[in-house]
């Protein structure tokens, strides 16, 4: 063998795995600031969508943006009013709560004696006072919380100003740089994007109907709930039965066994008539990727841009996936992203 080509193609290698650690260092460096610009970039990719619509349906750019701009700080003032009203209402029960808390200590003493634990030490006054303390510090760090979320909303409005003309710049420089790939590109973009909002109406789906159910059964902060798996969806085949686990935890605790039986039927049931019938309905052909590959994804990208990495993994390997295929070299890593082939594309 040449030793001139085995060089060579040991370089074609490490070159862009060096490239790829020294990007994806930077990356984790400026999460911060970079998780929430991710976050609303997924945002306009939505709301564009819905302004295209709204431009196709004859209303002028100028209506179309209004009305969707409209439609976005409805859906900003509906999440803060459900999480603060949610937060209140836990507040004001959450010495009840604490008292049914004592009560179960009790009946859990011995054991708790015999695990080594001392009972004296969970009354309720400690508990409150422990409760207060991480409560105190939640409120302090709300600043914390409340930058991300409105760096995210200002830097979503002014991509949704930009959006159309961003769109054409970017069709001009991909044209440039590689004339031959651009109908490609289109082609792939437009996969991508009508599985994010093919995904958002299905979790929309799906964070409806447990909201309903959890009414129905009677779990305190349903709403709540239905919003959170809404959220979890977007985490395919994981993230909605994160989400179940909390209300039916809840379900236990205030109404007893079957209840939360019930709430975990249910939404089980909702997962499957979302997922095996309302999504195949949606979309004619899978984009989903591989459940190992979901797995691996939360991990990755949760480590590289925090809770914002968590709730965006399936959308950004989606679009690692979209670039590798683009280009014959990276062919195979697309490949390799997605679903195993099944044995009747193996016999053809």
């Amino acid at each position: 063998m040449n030793p001139s080509l085995s060089q060579s193609r040991l370089s074609g290698i490490l070159i862009p795995l060096a490239a790829a650690i020294v990007i994806f260092a930077g990356m984790k460096a400026a999460s911060p600031v970079l998780g929430p610009l991710v976050f609303s970039v997924f945002l306009t990719l939505i709301f564009g969508m819905l302004l295209h619509w709204f431009e196709k349906k004859g209303l002028s750019t100028r209506s179309a943006l209004i009305l969707t701009l409209i439609i976005f700080f409805s859906i900003v003032a509906v999440f803060l009013l459900v999480i603060a009203g949610s937060f209140i209402q836990f507040l004001s029960e959450l010495p009840g709560y604490l008292q049914e808390l004592e009560g179960s200590l009790e009946l859990a003493s011995p054991y708790l004696i015999s695990a080594g634990i001392d009972p004296a030490s969970l009354t309720l006054q400690n508990l409150i006072q422990s409760f207060s303390a991480e409560i105190g510090g939640l409120v302090s760090d709300l600043w914390d919380i409340a930058s991300p979320v409105i760096l995210i909303i200002l830097t979503t409005l002014f991509l949704l100003f930009e959006a159309k003309g961003f769109s054409q710049k970017l069709q001009i420089i991909i044209g440039e740089l590689r004339p031959g790939e651009l109908d490609r590109f289109i082609t792939l973009a437009e996969k991508n994007v009508d599985y994010i909002i093919i995904r958002t109406q299905v979790n929309l789906a799906m964070g409806i109907g447990t909201a309903i159910l959890l009414t129905l059964i009677g779990v305190k902060y349903a709403i709540f709930w239905g919003f959170v798996a809404f959220l979890l969806g977007f985490i395919v085949n994981i993230g909605f039965w994160i989400a179940v686990v909390p209300p039916m935890l809840l379900a236990w605790f205030d109404l007893g066994v079957v209840p939360a039986l019930l709430v975990l039927a249910g939404s089980g049931l909702t997962d499957t008539l979302a997922e095996y019938l309302l999504f195949p309905h949606l979309t004619g052909q899978g984009l989903d990727l591989s459940t190992a590959v979901v797995f691996i994804s939360l991990f990755f990208w949760g480590w590289l841009l925090g809770g914002i990495g968590v709730l965006l993994a399936v959308p950004l390997t989606l679009l690692v996936r979209m670039i590798c295929e683009l280009s014959d070299d990276t062919r195979w890593i697309g490949y390799l992203l997605g679903h195993p082939p099944v044995e009747n594309d193996k016999q053809n």
